[in-house]
């Protein structure tokens, strides 16, 4: 007799922890999407928060003691050239984290030394410059601390002369680390 009530009740029991598990993995899978949106969210406004400290950092310095017109060397940008390359890479990045919350696999690159040139930032009040300089990056960061988390993956290309997709995340870190790069060698003349 129980034999029969353990047949029955081996064939009945397979279904339950094969639904069980299937419905544990999606599970399991939708906690760690939600996870990773959780942590990106909160990587893009340490990064915001971030850039916003350093570009406020600066403004804060005492900028009138600076030599705006200074060049470390014959071929190198002047102080004033490198807050108008700020402005231009500003302008660039702008461009990539706003794109990239609708579209992807875009490609935007920019000929620095050009814009420079073009630009001609050595005949530019400091202070003209300083404003607009300030302004981009308070709407990166605007952009950063809103960055919508569906858009984890979205890469763009930022290769010149060969593909180079980097994600909004790497663009955003990375453009943290320039401006802090350049903002250096100012505070050091």
């Amino acid at each position: 007799m129980s034999s029969p009530s353990f047949s029955r009740l081996w064939v009945s029991a397979p279904p339950m922890p094969a639904t069980f598990l299937i419905k544990n993995e999606v599970q399991n899978a939708y906690t760690k999407q939600v996870s990773r949106k959780i942590l990106f969210v909160a990587t893009m406004e340490k990064i915001a928060r971030d850039l916003e400290l350093s570009y406020t950092n600066f403004l804060k310095s005492d900028l009138l003691t600076k030599n705006w017109n200074y060049k470390a060397g014959p071929n190198k940008w002047s102080n004033k050239e490198i807050i108008g390359h700020l402005i231009d890479s500003a302008q660039i990045n702008l461009q990539r984290f706003v794109r990239s919350t609708y579209s992807e696999n875009f490609k935007v690159t920019y000929d620095q030394m050009e814009w420079v040139d073009a630009q001609r930032y050595n005949f530019a009040e400091i202070q003209e410059l300083l404003d607009l300089w300030r302004l981009l990056n308070r709407q990166i960061v605007r952009v950063l601390e809103h960055y919508p988390p569906d858009r984890l993956h979205v890469q763009c290309d930022t290769g010149k002369t060969a593909v180079s997709f980097q994600t909004i995340e790497f663009l955003a870190r990375d453009y943290v680390n320039h401006l802090n790069h350049h903002l250096k060698s100012i505070a050091l003349e």
